[in-house]
C-alpha cells in the first residue's frame, strides 16, 4: 500500500492510531513505531501538496489527541508553565519529530534517486558503448572490403593477364611465355601473403604483425610490376627526414593508390607507358600516375567489376583531408591520377587499424 497508495496508506495509519488512542485504556499504547514510519515512507514517495495535505491532517489529528492526553494525566495543569505550557511542550514534540522524519525520508529519497540516475547512467553509457563498437566494427569491415578489393585487383588481375599472354605466347615464344609465368606465380604468392597479412588482423594473435607497405616500398612494387607493361618511369622523392617524419597512414595511402592506379592501367590499358611521381609539395606529398591510352580503334579491355578503384582511392584521400583527381588528358591519349595529400593528415581512427 505504501508503494502504489502512499498517501492512502499514511492516512490509514493514522486513522487506526487515532482509534487505537480512543480505544486503549491506556491513550500512549496508541502510538506505535508504525506511525512514525508511515511519515517517513510518505515523505520518500510523495513530494509538493500531495505531501503537505495529508502531513497536515495528520499533524492536526496528532496535536489534538496528544494535548488531550497530555491533559488527561495527574497534575498536568499544576505543572511547567500550566496548560499552556502542557500544550506547547506537545506541539513542539510533535514539529520536531514530523520535521525529523520528513528530513529522514527525503534523505532516504534523495539517495534512491542518485542511485537510479548513477544505474541509468551507466545503461546508457553501455548503449553509448556499444554503438560506437557496432560503427567501429562496420568502419573496419568497409576498410577490410577496400583493402581485399585493392589487393585482388592488383596482383591477381596482373597474374590472370600474363597467364592469358603466356597462353599465347607458348608456343611462338617459349622463354617469354616462361618469364610471364614466373611473374604469375610471384603476384599468386604475394596476393596470397597480402590476404594473409589482411585476414590476421583479425585474427588475436600475440605475435607481431607484418609492417604496413609505405613509401620507402613504392620502388619495389614498380619492378614488381615492369612485367606488365611496356615501360615504367618512376621518380619517387627519397628524402629519408621527410618520409619518417611523414604520418604512417599518408605513406601506406600513397602507396594503395600508386598500387591501385598500377592495377587500372594494367586491366584497362594492358601494355601501356607508366609514369609514377610522388613528389612534396609546400608540406603536402603529391602522387601523379600516368598511363597511356590505346591507338584509337582499338579493342579497350572492359572487365566485368564493380569500379570501386577510383571511388576507393579518392575515399582513403578524403579521409586524410586530401583530394584526387582521375581521368582524360585533353587529347585523350593518357589517363592520369592526381593526389594530394597532407603530411601530416590524420586519420579518425589508429593507423594500425588502417591496413
Amino acid at each position: 500500500m505504501r508503494r502504489s497508495f502512499p498517501v492512502t496508506a499514511y492516512l490509514s495509519v493514522v486513522a487506526i492510531s487515532v482509534a487505537l488512542i480512543l480505544v486503549l485504556p491506556d491513550r500512549t499504547l496508541g502510538f506505535t513505531p508504525l506511525y512514525w514510519f508511515a511519515i517517513a515512507a510518505l515523505a520518500i514517495r510523495v513530494t509538493g501538496p500531495r505531501l503537505f495535505a495529508p502531513i497536515a491532517v495528520g499533524l492536526i489529528l496528532d496535536i489534538a489527541v496528544s494535548v488531550d492526553t497530555g491533559l488527561s494525566y495527574p497534575n498536568a495543569a499544576t505543572g511547567p508553565g500550566g496548560t499552556i505550557g502542557v500544550i506547547t511542550e506537545q506541539i513542539a514534540n510533535l514539529a520536531i519529530n514530523y520535521t525529523v522524519l520528513i528530513a529522514l525520508g527525503k534523505y532516504i529519497a534523495r539517495n534512491r534517486a542518485q542511485e537510479l540516475e548513477s544505474e541509468a547512467a551507466l545503461d546508457r553509457a553501455e548503449l553509448e558503448h556499444r554503438r560506437r563498437l557496432d560503427e567501429t566494427l562496420d568502419n573496419e569491415r568497409k576498410t577490410m572490403a577496400r583493402e581485399l578489393h585493392d589487393v585482388a585487383a592488383h596482383h591477381l588481375t596482373g597474374m590472370l593477364i600474363q597467364a592469358k599472354a603466356s597462353k599465347t605466347l607458348i608456343t611462338s615464344n617459349p622463354e617469354q611465355a616462361r618469364e610471364l609465368l614466373t611473374g604469375a606465380i610471384g603476384h599468386g604468392q604475394r596476393t596470397l601473403d597480402s590476404l594473409r597479412q589482411i585476414v590476421g588482423i583479425l585474427r588475436p594473435s600475440d605475435t607481431d604483425r607484418a609492417p604496413q607497405p609505405m613509401i620507402s616500398d613504392i620502388a619495389e612494387l614498380i619492378e614488381q610490376s615492369r612485367i606488365s607493361f611496356g615501360r615504367i618511369d618512376a621518380d619517387v622523392f627519397g628524402d629519408a627526414d621527410k618520409i619518417s617524419g611523414t604520418d604512417s597512414a599518408v605513406q601506406l595511402t600513397c602507396y594503395r593508390i600508386v598500387q591501385e592506379s598500377l592495377s587500372n592501367a594494367r586491366v584497362h590499358a594492358p601494355s601501356c607507358d607508366v609514369r609514377v611521381d610522388v613528389s612534396d609539395r609546400s608540406s603536402a606529398i603529391e602522387v601523379t600516375v600516368t598511363n597511356t591510352m590505346p591507338p584509337a580503334g582499338s579493342e579497350l579491355h572492359e572487365p566485368a567489376g564493380q569500379g570501386f578503384g577510383i571511388p576507393g582511392m579518392r575515399e582513403r584521400a578524403a579521409l586524410l583531408g586530401g583530394t584526387l583527381d582521375a581521368g582524360l588528358s585533353d587529347d585523350r591519349t593518357t589517363w592520369t591520377v592526381r593526389a594530394r595529400l597532407p603530411m601530416g593528415g590524420m586519420i579518425s581512427r589508429p593507423p594500425e587499424l588502417f591496413v
